[in-house]
């Protein structure tokens, strides 16, 4: 069947991934985007065997469409701020090159930007800062395991010990989700996180399959017309095309400079590709990662 949720763009029909900077914040970073986005970060919390944060208090979505992120700038792309002072750094992310350094940077800012100032309190003052990054492309760790889960913990002989209990870290491998669930997603994920990883994985192959989803895990609807509205935005369509606009030209230039066969042809074409992508207001995460290959 074909998808409602597919995309018309430029004469080429595409579908968008959900984790597509400018989906994903419409999605998940709008001011009445609470519900879903408490859903999602509560079921995964549950998932790593953590607590929920309850009720969403504050969405702010600091990353936007053309800009990048940066230890001069450290822009998050949703902050989640609970009724119960928990801080949440909900990341959208297709490259994995320090994946665990961001991470820290991100969570120890947050901690740092919400401790009470001047004296007041104490360390049991501080707040909950949990960082979950959802990592769409490429492998971070091995095995099968969708969600990885990182403490600040202590060694002690064989046995180990939570160090703190406000620093929490949380990798989802999409990919890993769509190995495991090829078909008959609706009979086949269990829990409610896990449906959610897989709907934000494939962005759903088709209506008939999402229906069953919804049937079965009915906080997914929100996050099903969120994204269909989201697909649909002009703006959204326009940033896509710039993307694959940027990708496209970026993939011919490198191999126009790779033919030329030599290092300062290569030198030249890897100079022009970052020039090309700035000009194109591709975001200077995405150039780092390209610098980086």
């Amino acid at each position: 069947m074909s998808s409602a949720h597919s995309n018309q763009t430029g004469g080429r029909t595409t579908r968008i991934s959900p984790l597509f900077n400018d989906v994903f914040l419409k999605v998940f970073g709008s001011p009445d985007s609470k519900t879903v986005t408490r859903n999602l970060v509560n079921a995964i919390l549950s998932l790593a065997g953590a607590e929920p944060i309850g009720e969403v208090e504050e969405l702010r979505a600091d990353a936007v469409s053309g800009s990048g992120i940066s230890m001069r700038t450290a822009r998050l792309d949703v902050l989640v701020v609970s009724e119960k002072g928990a801080l949440v750094d909900l990341e959208a992310q297709r490259y994995h090159a320090n994946i665990g350094n961001k991470a820290l940077f991100y969570a120890s800012k947050l901690l740092t930007e919400h401790t009470p100032k001047g004296g007041k309190g104490d360390y049991n003052d501080l707040p909950r800062v949990v960082s979950i990054t959802l990592l769409e492309g490429q492998e971070v760790f091995e095995g099968a395991e969708v969600l990885s889960v990182g403490r600040v913990r202590y060694k002690r002989d064989k046995a180990t010990v939570d160090g703190t209990d406000r620093m929490l870290f949380l990798v989802a491998e999409l990919d890993k989700i769509k190995e495991r669930y090829t078909a008959n997603g609706q009979d086949r994920v269990e829990g409610e996180a896990t449906a959610g990883l897989y709907a934000l994985a494939n962005g759903y192959r088709d209506d008939e399959e999402m229906d069953g989803l919804m049937n079965h895990f009915p906080t997914l609807r929100e996050f099903a017309e969120r994204y269909k509205r989201a697909i649909d935005d002009p703006e959204v369509k326009r940033a896509y095309d710039r993307y694959v606009e940027s990708t496209l030209e970026y993939n011919q230039i490198v191999n126009d400079a790779q033919k030329k066969g030599h290092d300062e042809g290569q030198r030249e074409g890897r100079k022009e590709v970052i020039d090309r992508l700035r000009e194109l207001g591709v975001d200077e995460a995405t150039i780092a990662a390209v610098e980086d290959l």
